[in-house]
């Protein structure tokens, strides 16, 4: 009898702990405005491109998520991409300003080819770099202020979340084509695309946090290239478009974050595409409002299918906030002897002797390309693995790097979570990641990679190790 009782109180006190750190979760939100100013470089493209006009503005939003105990801060910022470099600043600025740690700050890049850079390159002006060196401090600042803000604005919040797919937007851009190789954007109704290699994910996925005496805010999922604007004036993309539609469609001060899933592999260009449409989607006349067309149906398709399953999210429990952020060991992509030669004939001006052509050409020798980086090595660098948990229903899983649809569907498939969001460019970028199967098969992404072949399958596998472990269920636990 008496073990009985002592397990009835022990349950008691358990239920009545859980009852009580739910009532205790809250959620906030905050946004800046961090569009640059006009004539610092747009990232992209492998040229630089100095900013001449402005879209539509560029932000940084903040999602604070707090238990009582624990404080995490999802960040979503109009960007490229935020590296390394930039990071060394910007976590411990957060963290100062916050009181968070590195371990529960989560910020992704959406990934738009119309945003600035922060750190320099050596074929900047001086003048790109004062403007690309200030903007980087105003970014930084803008940070730690956001994820403050957010964070005042915690109020007490129950979490729905809704799982849907939104087709037709996102298309794989890798094909083998007729005579064997692998292309990346071969052009629409091109005669020689033999098929896709792969499958789009088309996944969407929304969380609702329902807040008692304040809007509720949202997070929506997706994964695709925002690289339909281009040229050189500065825009936000259709991830932009997602928001601005979502937050006036619902109304009621309603906020709404986006994250970029796995995108490496997927962009906006339907190759079987009529020739009157495909012309909305050429590289051409990028400066004329006309370029926002694509971008404009695209959010606007994303954020009406949000708001299609907005009233139809179904309720989680909430919980304990943790976080985790590992260094995972990867080999470095060193440059073979040939690829050496390669670059070496292209600075001597001897490109028509190297067997490459287009995009794969450019690659291979720009100015920051692998074979440069890697020549002398290193033939290791470590890889960033990010998550937040909230309870045992929700995990945020980034990687910082451009991964392929098949990575996020690994990491979604072997994480003990029920709904995890996959975001690219988390903490950091480190390029493209291409899946074990797709480096193997050849093209742009796999050239550019800094990392070996394996990196993709091993990247997958360490995030859900971690998923695991938030959760409790990795195999030093049982």
């Amino acid at each position: 009898m008496g073990n009985t009782i002592r397990k009835a109180v022990l349950t008691g006190a358990a239920v009545f702990m859980a009852a009580a750190l739910q009532a205790e979760f809250k959620a906030g939100f905050a946004r800046a405005d961090v569009t640059p100013p006009l004539g610092i470089p747009l990232v992209g493209y492998f040229r630089t491109r100095p900013a001449d006009g402005v879209f539509d503005p560029l932000c940084a939003e903040c999602v604070a998520v707090s238990d009582g105990e624990s404080t995490a801060l999802i960040y979503s910022v109009d960007n490229l991409q935020l590296r390394n470099e930039f990071f060394a600043e910007a976590f411990p600025a957060i963290t100062a300003a916050t009181g968070v740690p590195r371990d529960r700050i989560y910020v992704h890049s959406t990934h738009t080819h119309t945003g600035p850079a922060v750190i320099k390159f050596e074929e900047y002006s001086d003048e790109q770099v004062r403007l690309t060196e200030m903007y980087a401090k105003m970014l930084v600042t803008r940070l730690a202020d956001v994820g403050r803000q957010a964070m005042a604005d915690l109020a007490p919040s129950r979490i729905a979340v809704a799982k849907t797919t939104c087709p037709g937007i996102s298309f794989i851009r890798r094909y083998r084509m007729k005579d064997g190789t692998v292309r990346t954007n071969p052009g629409v109704n091109n005669p020689n695309i033999d098929c896709p290699l792969g499958t789009p994910d088309d996944t969407l996925q929304v969380v609702r946090f329902m807040r008692t005496g304040a809007p509720d805010i949202a997070i929506v999922n997706f994964g695709t290239h925002p690289d339909t604007v281009g040229g050189t004036r500065i825009s936000a993309d259709w991830p932009g478009v997602v928001r601005r539609t979502f937050e006036n469609g619902i109304g009621g001060g309603v906020k709404c974050l986006f994250l970029n899933a796995a995108q490496g592999d997927v962009n906006h260009i339907d190759t079987h595409r009529s020739p009157k449409r495909a012309a909305i989607d050429s590289f051409k006349n990028k400066n004329t409002v006309k370029a926002l067309g694509t971008a404009m149906h695209m959010g606007r398709k994303v954020a009406g299918v949000a708001m299609g399953v907005w009233d139809e999210c179904e309720e989680i429990p909430t919980g304990a906030v943790r976080g985790a952020v590992t260094p995972v060991a990867m080999k470095t992509n060193m440059p073979t002897a040939d690829e050496i030669k390669w670059v070496d004939l292209f600075d001597a001006g001897r490109k028509d002797e190297i067997p490459l052509k287009g995009m794969e050409l450019t690659t291979l020798t720009s100015r920051r390309s692998r074979v440069r980086m890697f020549r002398n090595g290193p033939d290791h660098l470590d890889i960033l693995i990010s998550s937040v948990a909230i309870g045992d229903s929700l995990a945020f899983a980034g990687v910082p790097c451009e991964p392929f649809v098949d990575i996020g569907r690994d990491i979604k498939a072997g994480s003990p979570f029920r709904a995890t969001l996959v975001s690219c460019l988390v903490n950091g970028s480190e390029g493209y990641i291409p899946s074990t199967k797709a480096h193997h098969e050849g093209g742009y992404e796999g050239l550019s990679s800094r990392f070996k072949a394996e990196t993709g399958d091993r990247m997958a596998a360490a995030q859900v190790e971690q998923l695991k472990r938030l959760a409790g269920k990795d195999e030093a636990t049982k």
